[in-house]
């Protein structure tokens, strides 16, 4: 009848009205948030999780508390004082703290020795950054040994462009060989996965160590007659990471006899700008007046 159907759709209302509700007290149980929190003590209850309550709050508290053998006054809390709750609020470190493992006990510091050790200790300088460069070594003849600086990451690599400008280079001052170019690479910062590079120092002079030892014991770099270092860090990494790049263009004498570093700008910089070439060519080719063994 149509009378029977507004108590069926009032009916069916409320059975969907529960069920939202069950569902929305199942999700706030699960990630456990309580929706209500009791502002009154109870005889006989727990104590009551903290709770941040307004000022009005916490004087309602009081005045509901208050035992009938101590009346309460009006005098009693002055208006220029507001009333301090029995609890410290926990702060959002604390409950952070909650979840991470307990700090290591530090020992105790007697108070005679703080007060004596009231000089603050100088802050020690700590290089943080670390040069990254990535060389590329190429022998050319017995006597002649190429050290090129390439892009540290990426996709630009030495790529046959580059070995096309190289030769160029080499033939422009009358170096020819019969040997098929080959090639290694340094990079640095070095990395292991073992962490024992970590710990060693990976400053600037470490880097220029460390490239020193390698072009010597792969390359026999003390033998080379010409050597050809073409970018920034191939110069300074090389020669003296403490000199400027600009400083160490051109012709530098080597510590054996007829021995000579050619610096000049870096096979990637001259094919981005051609201008370069020729300031690259007044930098190496002195070499070709050079004595020769």
């Amino acid at each position: 009848m149509p009378g029977d159907a507004n108590p069926t759709t009032s009916s069916s209302i409320d059975e969907q009205y529960a069920h939202r509700e069950q569902l929305r007290q199942g999700y706030l149980d699960a990630m456990g948030i309580q929706t209500w929190y009791p502002r009154v003590q109870l005889l006989n209850a727990r104590a009551p999780r903290p709770f941040d309550w307004i000022q009005e709050d916490v004087r309602a508290l009081n005045n509901e508390t208050a035992t009938p053998a101590e009346p309460v006054t009006q005098n009693t809390i002055s208006p220029s004082r507001e009333p301090t709750p029995d609890y410290t609020p926990t702060r959002a470190a604390d409950i952070l703290g909650q979840f991470l493992p307990p700090a290591p006990e530090q020992p105790a510091v007697e108070e005679k020795t703080a007060l004596t050790n009231t000089t603050p200790e100088p802050a020690k300088s700590v290089n943080t950054v670390v040069s990254k460069f990535r060389l590329i070594v190429q022998p050319v003849t017995d006597e002649c040994l190429v050290v090129a600086e390439m892009p540290h990451s990426g996709l630009n690599q030495f790529s046959r462009f580059h070995q096309r400008l190289l030769n160029d280079i080499l033939r422009a001052l009358n170096v020819t060989t019969d040997q098929a170019p080959t090639f290694r690479e340094f990079i640095w910062p070095m990395a292991d996965n073992r962490g024992l590079l970590s710990r060693m120092n990976q400053d600037d002079h470490s880097a220029a160590d460390a490239v020193r030892a390698f072009l010597n014991n792969q390359y026999g770099l003390t033998r080379r007659r010409t050597i050809l270092l073409l970018g920034q860090s191939a110069a300074r990494f090389v020669l003296d990471p403490e000199i400027d790049f600009d400083h160490l263009r051109g012709i530098q004498q080597g510590n054996q006899p007829n021995q000579y570093f050619a610096v000049t700008y870096g096979l990637n910089e001259l094919m981005k700008q051609s201008v370069l070439k020729r300031e690259a060519w007044q930098d190496i080719s002195p070499l070709l007046s050079m004595p020769r063994a």
